[in-house]
């Protein structure tokens, strides 16, 4: 995939910034934690990133589909290093305030880079075969960067502390922007009249065009059901991983790294896994392969309260995430025309967003009631009930048809060959 300059590009930026987030992912909360000494507080922190998705989610999909991707890209990269930026000012308890702030509004910005990102690949690799594969390296990539920046967040918050990290964030959206920009990909300009009066009219109707196509594309309204399970079950996992780490095992940041970063490992194992499995199964069934995988992980994580443990269940919850993540990823794009991938990408966001922010309250709520193991197992469930609920996805050769409809009838073909935890 690497020999698409233009893919190699996006990815790299990608990369890049993701890595930026992972480092920061350990160290805000960290951070928050030993401010205030909240658990409530922490938990927060890791919620506020799902606010905007649900707020403006779908208002950027709209725009996604209208304003060039490439340029969006760039842009919100731009300002998300400058919402990053501002971390560098909090130093007291009472400006805890800042950073959720702050996140809020780098989540924001990431509201339009996302739905741009997912929308320029299938553009630049093609529907075909090579959108699988790309959407594999992508999980790749991400394992990668799970695995290097898990222990490097822990490692450069415990040696430096918190600001370095702020600052490698800020730094790694600049890259970012950077790389996007020598895309020599350019999309062929729309011309939109312009009528004041209309505007929101048309507006609406683009946005119901893009939940409209979510909800009646065959096999998306039983795929974005299952996608919310999965991700409540996740954030309420993940709200646990500071809290249990610094006081269920008593343990620094550094251990934290070490599970994310064999988290890290599991997504790297499971490209090479995924993709022989991807190219036997049907999309249902792969669905299902995933979740069930992840409902039994996601069971067993909390269980045995020993470090090591913990370490080795976080690389065993790899594979399954990235069998789902991948076949979601590609049955979206071929069921979806090119004019409406940035809206109903935005939808699925805000599917996740919705997802993530109940789920972390659930879980913050859970972990005071019933404890670590009963939360980790009540998520589970929410994974055993997702399979149930992906079953409702046309198998085998009617998934196929769907996909032909949609890209006969897409008004802009695609050039070239044809985020768990």
């Amino acid at each position: 995939m690497l020999r698409d300059r233009d893919y190699a590009l996006v990815i790299s930026g990608q990369a890049l910034s993701t890595l930026g987030d992972w480092l920061l992912l350990i160290a805000a909360p960290y951070y928050v934690l030993k401010l205030t000494g909240s658990t409530l507080a922490t938990s927060l922190s890791m919620a506020a990133e799902t606010v905007p998705a649900l707020l403006i989610g779908p208002i950027a999909g709209v725009l996604a589909d209208r304003w060039d991707r490439r340029s969006t890209m760039i842009v919100t990269d731009l300002l998300r290093a400058a919402a990053i930026a501002v971390l560098l000012c909090v130093h007291r308890p009472g400006q805890v305030w800042i950073i959720y702030a702050a996140l809020v509004a780098e989540a924001a910005f990431s509201q339009f880079f996302t739905p741009s990102r997912q929308a320029l690949i299938p553009v630049l690799v093609g529907r075909g075969g090579k959108l699988t594969e790309a959407n594999a390296f992508a999980a790749l990539v991400s394992g990668v960067v799970r695995l290097i920046g898990g222990p490097a967040g822990g490692a450069l918050y415990g040696f430096f502390g918190f600001r370095p990290v702020v600052s490698a964030d800020a730094a790694s959206f600049l890259a970012s922007a950077a790389l996007v920009g020598a895309v020599r990909y350019r999309a062929e300009p729309v011309r939109r009249v312009r009528d004041a009066a209309g505007t929101l009219r048309r507006f609406a109707a683009e946005l119901r065009e893009g939940a409209g196509h979510a909800r009646r594309a065959p096999g998306l309204p039983a795929l974005m059901v299952s996608a919310w399970l999965l991700f409540a079950a996740n954030a309420a996992i993940s709200v646990l991983l500071v809290p249990y780490t610094a006081r269920g095992l008593h343990a620094s940041a550094g251990l934290l790294g070490c599970i994310l970063g064999a988290l890290g490992a599991g997504y790297i194992a499971g490209g090479p896994i995924a993709r022989p499995v991807l190219a036997r199964l049907d999309p249902r069934t792969a669905f299902a392969v995933g979740l069930g995988g992840l409902a039994v992980a996601f069971g067993l994580l909390f269980t045995v309260h020993v470090a090591l443990w913990d370490v080795a269940l976080a690389t065993l919850i790899g594979p399954p995430a990235v069998i789902f993540l991948v076949s979601a990823d590609t049955y979206l794009a071929r069921h979806t025309p090119d004019r409406l991938m940035g809206r109903v990408t935005s939808v699925y966001g805000v599917v996740q967003a919705a997802a993530g922010l109940i789920g972390a309250l659930a879980g913050s709520f859970l972990v005071v009631r019933a404890g670590f193991t009963a939360t980790a197992w009540i998520a589970a469930a929410g994974c055993g009930l997702a399979v149930l609920t992906v079953l409702r996805v046309p198998g085998g050769h009617h998934a196929e048809a769907a996909a032909a409809v949609v890209g006969a009838g897409d008004p802009l073909p695609a050039a070239g060959e044809h985020e768990i935890s």
